[in-house]
């Protein structure tokens, strides 16, 4: 009887939920926005990714168009990139920012209550790191502002062809503790 209860399980089929734009493009967008993955939305969703896939586009005279649902995701992970990039672009130049501290007195029945609020503005210095992620990635192509640099030397011999170099693998050994 058992035998018989497993195999009807595994004949059973992965439920399918169908789209709905009504409800799926909103939710997909929310959850873009927040950064998340399209393997994360399709978890989200408790569908596959190539069901998010297949939400996403649609074949029009032959062609690959976005779907309303495909287009909420990518508007979402849009918003969301441009959101670190303008967050990364301001820490890496430096920022301005308002503090507010409230002074607060009780009264003689005990209830607190403002009595002043100030307001200091403070600069955020630029953080290297944030100038040195921005450089190596703005400029990859050029590799101007590369951490990485490349030397390229040729040893000759004394007929003027290059020398073989034999390539041995670098070794570290423990450091002894004084």
């Amino acid at each position: 009887m058992a035998e018989k209860d497993d195999k009807s399980s595994k004949k059973r089929k992965r439920t399918a939920y169908k789209y709905d734009p009504n409800y799926h493009d909103a939710w997909v967008f929310s959850l873009a926005i927040k950064g998340a993955t399209d393997e994360e939305i399709a978890k989200a969703f408790g569908v596959s990714r190539n069901s998010i896939f297949r939400w996403s586009w649609r074949e029009e005279n032959g062609e690959k168009v976005l779907t309303s649902f495909g287009e909420s995701k990518r508007l979402g992970k849009e918003q969301a990139d441009a959101q670190v990039i303008k967050t990364l672009y301001q820490k890496a130049l430096g920022y301005e920012i308002t503090e507010a501290q409230q002074i607060i007195e009780h009264d003689t029945n005990g209830t607190p209550r403002i009595k002043e609020t100030r307001t200091n503005k403070r600069h955020i210095q630029p953080d290297t790191m944030a100038i040195m992620y921005w450089l190596n990635n703005r400029f990859k192509q050029t590799k101007e502002w590369s951490q990485r640099q490349e030397l390229q030397a040729e040893i000759t011999g004394k007929d003027g062809n290059p020398i073989e170099m034999l390539h041995l693998p670098q070794i570290y050994l423990p450091q002894k503790e004084d």
